[in-house]
């Protein structure tokens, strides 16, 4: 366990921070921008109730993936009880940030005029799942910049080789939510993973759009393979990924209330 004395401000209080392996870099952790959000907004979050209802004793970080020289994934684990009974709350956390994802509709019409819609999706190699070709909408992780949007088409380009600009996306998440949730909470037990869920509808030749059906794509010196597949949009419920089913519900309601 470190040696080194670390704390972070809670509430007014002054949380130890420590850590169960010798090779973990306590400073690095805390300067790990999710980790700065996530200690900010437990401490506002603690602030605002009326009767103070929590008491955080610790933070034990039990393990950091790096990415290069940054941190990447964080598990760590907070010492949290209720004060009316010394209850503990579950405090096991694994930390990655925000993500964002995106809802890309392609409409084309064919020689009679009727338009189809397609949704873009990807397949790729998740092997938590496990599966060589996992179906999905185009996704990956934010950078700390706060431009959801520009992060969007970078994913988009790199994924599908489709081009976006950053005027064409809407930002679903924050219609619906404002400033009140960062995003989407996926799996809020376990994870403080956000996404943030853009759509962007694009008119397109019926061929062009029939070219991108199995179109090899992804940054190979990342580690990626990704497929580019088509599915029509009444389909799309039929996919497996939190995120498509996500964004497919917003689509829906923000577009019945004329939002979209």
């Amino acid at each position: 366990m470190s040696d080194n004395n670390y704390t972070i401000d809670i509430a007014g209080a002054s949380v130890p921070v420590t850590a169960l392996q010798t090779n973990i870099n306590v400073a690095s952790v805390l300067e790990f921008k999710p980790f700065k959000d996530w200690a900010s907004a437990i401490s506002k979050e603690t602030h605002s109730v009326e009767k103070e209802e929590l008491e955080i004793r610790k933070v034990e970080i039990q393990n950091v993936d790096y990415f290069g020289p940054k941190v990447g994934f964080v598990k760590f684990k907070v010492d949290a009880r209720l004060i009316e009974n010394g209850k503990n709350v579950p405090g096991i956390v694994f930390m990655r940030g925000g993500s964002v994802a995106v809802l890309l509709i392609l409409r084309s019409k064919d020689e009679n005029k009727t338009i189809t819609e397609h949704v873009v999706l990807t397949e790729q190699p998740r092997i938590p799942v496990p599966s060589l070709a996992f179906p999905e909408i185009p996704a990956g992780m934010l950078d700390g910049s706060g431009n959801f949007t520009g992060k969007a088409s970078e994913e988009i380009k790199e994924e599908t080789g489709i081009i976006i600009e950053d005027r064409d996306l809407i930002d679903m998440t924050e219609l619906a939510y404002g400033n009140q949730y960062k995003g989407a909470y996926p799996s809020p037990g376990g994870s403080d993973e956000f996404m943030r869920l853009c759509l962007c509808i694009k008119d397109m030749n019926v061929n062009e759009v029939k070219q991108l059906e199995g179109k090899l794509s992804g940054l190979r010196d990342h580690g990626e393979r990704i497929v580019v597949r088509l599915i029509k949009l009444n389909e799309l419920w039929k996919i497996p990924d939190m995120k498509a089913l996500s964004a497919l519900s917003l689509y829906k309601a923000l577009k019945e209330e004329g939002k979209v």
